[in-house]
């Protein structure tokens, strides 16, 4: 077996492979990350409630190990559930799981399907799709309301939007908060998820949120413009993004954008592409289109679909939260293909 996955599950959390995360993410730390030590490094960040940002920036200061765990319990509310460690480590060594993490598998595997055969064709065809009321409308709310008081503005005040606190662009630096729990934490959204990667063994990411105010003549829209998340490079393999809309989001109101059936031929574009060449400057920008939602709905995605937000030009703001699923256990994102 490879040395990171045999490690001890020493300190305080007995988390396995979390030390040599921080082995190879710590400031002074020499050690390589291979592409197995990434896929097991995103199982334990987001299995632990963390973010993959926040992670970053708090090791990118010299920080013992006792440090981390120390700040990742802090991060949980003082507190971590022992089903969360249980399930991180099974994950990892490939063990059974315990009764309820296998109980809740079950309930998704069981559940209706919460994308028809017309969603699934949409999927195929252009490589996102759209799940309608993805969490309920007191939740949108809820969480807009964390959004506006972690950044320390009014919704419904314009002139309080440009002072706008703990954002780089239009990306919010929120992670942990119990409104952020409830599209984590949904069934439906775990169902889509599911149906698309063919089993329920999946993780919720930890990703920020996202405010984009309209631009005015002392704001334009910095971006992030047409892009992949996933190395461009083939094969480009499976994987799915997502993006929840808080507030209802018109096509002009900064609505997520991406070039819909790009997936299906992104390995041999990728291959045609003149030898040195850059694949971000020759994305097809006038092949984006905007995809548009209600509060609530979830556009998830194809990663091979080149995408981003746009700018906002209307007169309200846009509020989203960012949220995926991927699958627990090494090797099972190699089980659906590309198309």
């Amino acid at each position: 077996m490879e040395s990171t996955t045999c490690e001890q599950r020493d300190g305080m959390l007995g988390v396995r492979s979390l030390h040599g995360l921080w082995l190879r993410w710590n400031r002074r730390a020499s050690a390589r990350r291979s592409a197995g030590d990434w896929t097991r490094d995103c199982v334990v960040i987001h299995g632990l409630g963390v973010g993959i940002e926040q992670t970053a920036r708090f090791l990118s200061v010299e920080r013992s190990f006792e440090e981390f765990e120390a700040w990742i319990v802090g991060l949980n509310g003082g507190t971590l559930e022992r089903e969360r460690i249980d399930r991180i480590n099974a994950a990892l060594s490939g063990e059974a799981y315990a009764a309820q993490t296998r109980q809740r598998h079950a309930e998704i595997e069981t559940m209706p399907a919460v994308l028809d055969a017309t969603d699934l064709a949409d999927w195929q065809e252009h490589g996102y799709v759209v799940l309608r009321e993805a969490i309920p409308p007191d939740a949108c709310a809820a969480t807009v309301e964390a959004i506006c008081r972690h950044i320390d503005i009014d919704a419904g005040d314009p002139s309080t939007w440009p002072a706008r606190r703990h954002c780089q662009g239009i990306m919010v630096q929120l992670f942990q908060h119990a409104a952020l729990e409830v599209a984590r934490r949904s069934s439906r959204i775990h169902k889509a998820c599911a149906q698309l990667w063919g089993h329920a063994d999946l993780i919720a990411t930890n990703d920020r949120c996202g405010f984009n105010p309209p631009e005015n003549a002392a704001f334009r829209f910095p971006g992030p413009h047409l892009h992949w998340d996933a190395e461009p490079t083939p094969p480009i393999g499976f994987g799915v993004q997502g993006i929840l809309y808080l507030t209802d989001t018109g096509p002009d109101q900064g609505a997520f954008c991406c070039v819909p059936g790009f997936h299906r031929e992104f390995d041999e574009w990728l291959r045609a592409l003149p030898a040195g060449c850059n694949p971000y400057d020759r994305i097809p920008h006038e092949a984006a289109i905007p995809i548009p939602g209600h509060a609530g709905d979830m556009v998830l995605w194809h990663h091979g679909l080149p995408h981003g937000s746009s700018p906002n030009r209307t007169a309200r703001p846009r509020f989203v939260q960012y949220l995926t699923m991927f699958p627990a256990r090494i090797g099972a994102s190699s089980a659906r293909s590309a198309t």
